[in-house]
């Protein structure tokens, strides 16, 4: 018998943070903080051990923005679906009422928890520019200060980038099964600078193949190592870890689909290396 979907309604927190996380100057949902509800609801409603390791993700999708503004004026559904030996399905949609009894209904992210996935060991990375994490965020990524949390040195080169990447404080008490998802934001960020530097554009996540966490951590430091897969006019993929102190892998992002989805923007002429446009690295 082929199982049947379970679908129920979910409500986002209203934090005052998103009005840090402004992409051409409007407040935005991060994509981050919507995977993490994905990850609650699904341990909770699946009945998943919260203390299972390493947690696997996998055919993650957040395909576009969710303003913030709309929020309040939307209905969230959360359908649950199993996959046959493979985990559970969750897909976060929205709905809303626009002007002339026309609704709209969007998928804001979905994920599959379950599976398996191997996360390689962290490559060394040579870098040939550097810059500081706040020249970064006041010239690059103009987010505020509550994401705000790569730590510099910033290193980039042809082959990849790393970085320190460290948390705020937590915006919920009790941290998901994925932990922190401030690290996980800050070493997007990391890519995103990449693909400004080597590939003249500005792109922002939208899905990722898998992701493997082995050590979760609801608050504090990690080491970030993005390396690019393939470069394309209008998608860049890249592979990403967080490590320990110890470099150890925490957490490994295989995959990361990023794309340039807000129209118009361009990287400061300063970030581009001269050579951004001339193929791939």
């Amino acid at each position: 018998m082929t199982p049947v979907p379970r679908t129920l309604p979910v409500a986002l927190p209203d934090l005052l943070e998103w009005s840090d996380h402004a992409i051409q100057g409007k407040a935005t949902v991060p994509a981050v903080l919507l995977l993490d509800l994905l990850v609650r609801q699904t341990t909770e409603q699946a009945g998943l051990d919260p203390t299972d390791s390493p947690l696997v993700m996998r055919d993650a999708i957040f395909p576009r923005f969710l303003p913030a503004d709309e929020v309040e004026r939307c209905t969230f559904e959360l359908t649950l679906e199993d996959v046959e030996g493979a985990g559970t399905r969750a897909t976060l949609t929205s709905r809303i009422a626009l002007a002339g009894g026309i609704g709209r209904t969007r998928t804001h992210a979905a994920i599959t928890l379950g599976g398996s996935a191997t996360a390689l060991p962290a490559p060394q990375v040579v870098g040939d520019f550097e810059l500081t994490a706040e020249r970064a965020y006041t010239e690059v990524i103009p987010f505020g200060p509550r994401y705000r949390n790569l730590r510099g040195p910033i290193q980039l080169g042809r082959d990849g980038g790393s970085a320190w990447v460290r948390s705020p404080e937590p915006a919920f008490p009790q941290p998901s099964r994925a932990g922190c998802p401030y690290l996980f934001d800050s070493a997007m960020h990391l890519a995103c600078l990449w693909g400004q530097r080597y590939a003249g554009v500005v792109a922002y996540p939208t899905g990722f193949s898998a992701r493997v966490i082995a050590s979760p951590l609801a608050h504090g430091q990690r080491r970030c190592v993005v390396v690019p897969r393939s470069i394309e006019p209008r998608a860049l993929t890249f592979d990403l870890w967080l490590t320990d102190e110890d470099h150890r892998v925490c957490d490994a992002i295989i995959g990361l689909a990023m794309a340039p989805v807000a129209r118009g923007q361009e990287p400061p002429a300063w970030i581009v290396h001269p050579r951004a446009t001339q193929g791939t690295p």
